[in-house]
């Protein structure tokens, strides 16, 4: 093999190892009042979510990022893809619901909620879903740890 296609298949290489693993260091990447992350299609989980893998998947289908505040509130911010004109609930999982998100035409919906962060533990997850809860319409996030 010549040196230029060894350093052209050495390239596409790295270039797609690197493509693969990016969503998965992004999530990593978080401070100490901050964490990203995954929503995933999933009918059910218990109230951590600790099945829910924080990787990138086909049935990922939107990003949380939680933010604690130092006023003792913790802000939650949603990007998500779901079924078109839709209006999802969504909770803190096992303790409250927090508001709703609303799908346009494309399914694309975001939102952000607020709340106290002494209403939930060190470990807790989120989940959404429509009025009615119908199967294959449910989201569970990956479990957030402070």
């Amino acid at each position: 093999m010549s040196a230029r296609k060894s350093a052209i298949l050495t390239t596409i290489f790295f270039a797609a190892s690197a493509t693969q693993l990016a969503p998965e260091f992004a999530a990593r990447a978080q401070s100490a009042d901050q964490r990203q992350v995954y929503l995933v299609r999933l009918d059910q989980s218990d109230c951590t979510n600790s099945n829910v893998p924080n990787k990138d998947s086909p049935d990922v289908d939107g990003l949380v990022t939680v933010t604690r505040g130092s006023d003792g509130n913790t802000t939650v911010k949603i990007a998500m893809t779901a079924s078109s004109n839709t209006t999802y609930h969504f909770y803190l999982k096992c303790v409250r619901q927090l508001g709703d998100i609303t799908t346009g035409d494309e399914g694309v919906g975001t939102a952000s909620f607020t709340f106290p962060t002494n209403s939930a533990s060190a470990t807790y997850a989120f989940d959404m879903y429509p009025e009615g809860a119908p199967t294959g319409n449910k989201f569970q996030s990956a479990t957030v740890s402070f």
